[in-house]
């Protein structure tokens, strides 16, 4: 489509283009009209979510993840959630409900009245409590009770103050990128409005600290369950393992052992050093003991000596009993003790002088009496010795099989203290949490809403703009797709293009034509004559007359109005011009003298001319335009194609090219040698300068036209002009 055409459609069709557009914006303009005034409260909420304080004195890094956003994002949700606008609308309908007069600190008197429809004096005197906490208690299980009572049905209505539907109207949003959230709300009423969100925010606040803290509780409670229960498993550990030690006389088994087998090794050790001293001491003993004999002690194993060997062992194996004691308190006896060796060492030195003479003069009886002294030591000490080594090793023998049950005890208390320990951390962090919930969960208002004084500016305007111009804009693609989708011939190049044809001649729609277009008009017809006169003067070879055959495919295309404006113009150009009509149109045509009429059904006949038609006189005219009935319809002469010099197809304009009408035509075209062109009937008007060209118009007041504009000849002056 080009700008042209898009002007021609426009031009065409602006009276629906006006209409559609200013009748939907009158109609928008009226209908809100009746609409109530908007009044809009708001107010904000610190959260602290971003750069509030915690417990731990730092950030939690919610601006680095996006944490804050998220935060945000959970505030909107549960402000818009159906819950907090159930609870806000309960609250505000019980509040309400109480007043026993309409009260401007709360209610209008129109939205009280209108309340007091909405719930009956009998109903509101059932759900009215003594308190606003009772009153809300009472209608939230009403409204609980079922989905048809009248409290549920408010609640779920579009009623503008007291309905789910009226509260979708809060529109919570961040502010920037601070703590800070703003809440607004839209209603017919300036006290509703600041009340509604007075009462939104204390129900959101509450709900809010009530599901983080519910939260962090939760995680409180488990710690706190997982913590008393690895106590009870570390108190059982340890019970077990008391009990191990209890059962076995242990203090510490590790300690024990590890005292036990040092203790045993140094035992060993020191017996095997006491069994090489002993073996020392008695091989000196004897060593002693040979020399006496040698110098005549041969009554060393006497009586009274083998009496002081035996007191002498015995206190010595006294005093190494109780050097073993290591108790001070045994230092006098022992005292007294090693005084008493000393006498029986004298007896007994005194005796060996007297067995052996000249002994005294020699060390031999202080060797002896030293050497059988340490060995007595020796062999006392070895005795206790052994008496220890045994115990040690009975208790060593004893701890050996107890290691396997001591380490599984002691690894068991080792888990369950690290279990408790990590449990008890888990609780401290969860306290701590806990703590920092209920600090960033307590929300503050910071500008508590308002009361508003004058309604929200109205959006008539806007939407009648919005109305006009949207329908404008649909009307005019309404009108260039059914354009565009408009399958009739309509304007001469698209005929051209539907049927194969050229297309010689216009003939515009008459029908309430004036003004401007009455000259196309005339242009067109005044076109249509010439076309066809050139059309003669061209193909003319003899004095024959030039025959033109007027066809249609179906009846009422116009083909006598063709014929009628042919003849008409042609006789008036002064060429004698004759129109044969079918004998049908004889009492719809007057008589005259250029008309004639013949019966199609001759005209089937082979070999019949148009003289055989119309009689002799027809060669007296130099056209001849022949009327054929509609051709898909009636009987038409046939033998007439052959004789034709030029065939016009009348076709009107506002119809649709069929495949039949093509496949007439072509075998139509089989069976003659003339040519075929297009009449196009009841074209409209703006479509005749496609075919005749522009009209030119006057380049000053006086009417002179350009020297390059040819002047309008009379019919003389054009027949002569095209004879020449």
């Amino acid at each position: 489509m080009t700008l042209k055409d898009f002007q021609r459609l426009i031009k065409r069709n602006w009276i629906l283009l006006l209409a559609i557009p200013i009748v939907t914006a009158a109609s928008v303009y009226y209908f809100t009209l009746s609409q109530d005034k908007e009044y809009k409260s708001d107010t904000i909420i610190y959260t602290g979510i971003a750069s509030g304080y915690r417990v731990t004195g730092k950030d939690d890094g919610n601006k680095l993840d996006g944490g804050a956003e998220n935060a945000f994002d959970n505030l909107t949700t549960l402000i818009n959630s159906r819950e907090i606008k159930e609870e806000v609308a309960l609250h505000l309908l019980a509040r309400h409900l109480m007043l026993k007069e309409p009260d401007p600190r709360y209610i209008d008197a129109k939205t009280y009245d209108r309340l007091q429809e909405l719930v009956p004096a009998d109903l509101k005197q059932k759900l009215v409590g003594s308190s606003l906490n009772e009153t809300v208690t009472k209608i939230r299980n009403y409204y609980n009770t079922n989905n048809n009572n009248p409290i549920y049905r408010i609640i779920n209505s579009d009623d503008p103050v007291y309905s789910i539907y009226a509260l979708s109207n809060i529109a919570p949003s961040r502010i920037g990128k601070s703590d800070l959230l703003w809440l607004e709300y839209t209603s017919n009423s300036p006290i509703i409005s600041s009340q509604t969100l007075s009462i939104l925010t204390d129900v959101f606040m509450n709900k809010h600290a009530d599901v983080f803290t519910g939260q962090s509780q939760s995680v409180v409670s488990y710690f706190d369950e997982s913590t008393q229960q690895a106590h009870n498993r570390l108190q059982a550990a340890e019970q077990k393992l008391a009990e191990f030690n209890k059962t076995h006389n242990i203090a510490d088994y590790d300690r024990d052992f590890e005292l036990t087998a040092s203790e045993n090794q140094k035992n060993l050790d020191k017996q095997n050093d006491l069994e090489m001293q002993q073996a020392g001491a008695l091989s000196s003993l004897r060593s002693v003991e040979q020399r006496l004999r040698l110098r005549g002690g041969s009554n060393l194993q006497g009586q009274q000596i083998i009496t002081q060997r035996n007191q002498l062992a015995n206190l010595t194996n006294q005093i190494t009993e109780l050097e073993g004691l290591n108790n001070p308190a045994n230092n006098a006896r022992i005292a007294n003790l090693k005084k008493e060796v000393t006498r029986v060492s004298n007896r007994m030195e005194s005796t060996l002088n007297s067995y052996v003479p000249g002994i005294s003069t020699s060390s031999l009886p202080n060797d002896y009496i030293a050497n059988t002294i340490l060995v007595e030591d020796l062999k006392s000490k070895l005795s206790l010795l052994k008496r220890q080594q045994s115990a040690t090793a009975e208790a060593y023998n004893k701890l050996v099989p107890l290691a396997a049950e001591s380490r599984r005890l002691k690894r068991e208390l080792e888990v369950a203290e690290k279990e408790y320990l990590a449990q008890m951390d888990g609780l401290k962090q969860s306290r701590l949490t806990q703590q920092n919930v209920q600090i960033s969960s307590q929300l503050k208002v910071v500008d508590p809403p308002n009361t508003p004084t004058s309604p929200v500016k109205s959006t008539t305007m806007m939407l009648v703009l919005f109305g006009f111009f949207g329908t404008l804009l649909l009307t005019t693609a309404g009108i260039i797709a059914a354009d565009m989708l408009d399958g009739s011939l309509r304007k001469p190049s698209t005929a051209a293009k539907l049927t194969n044809f050229p297309v010689l001649g216009v003939l515009p729609e008459t029908t309430g034509v004036k003004g401007k277009l009455l000259p196309d008009v005339n242009r067109a017809k005044e076109q249509f004559a010439r076309q066809l006169l050139l059309k003669y003067h061209k193909n003319k070879e003899s004095d024959a007359p030039y025959v033109v055959g007027v066809l249609s495919s179906l009846a009422g295309e116009g083909k006598s109005s063709v014929c009628n404006t042919l003849a008409t113009s042609l006789n008036s150009m002064g060429i004698d011009t004759l129109t044969l009509l079918p004998e049908s149109h004889a009492n719809q045509v007057a008589s005259e003298e250029n008309v004639s009429f013949y019966s199609p059904l001759h005209g089937v006949t082979p070999g019949i001319t148009v003289a055989d038609l119309a009689g002799p006189h027809v060669f007296n005219y130099s056209i001849i335009i022949i009327e054929f009935p509609a051709v898909l319809e009636n009987a038409y002469p046939v033998s007439l194609l052959q004789h034709l010099d030029l065939i016009l197809v009348t076709v009107n304009a506002k119809r649709t090219w069929q495949q039949a009408d093509k496949t007439i035509f072509e075998n139509i075209q089989e069976v003659t040698k003339a040519p075929i062109e297009v009449v196009l009937n009841s074209v409209s008007p703006e479509f005749v300068e496609e075919f005749a060209g522009a009209r030119v118009k006057p380049t000053n007041d006086d009417g002179y036209m350009p020297s390059n504009v040819p002047k309008k000849l009379d019919h003389r002056e054009e027949r002569a002009a095209l004879n020449s």
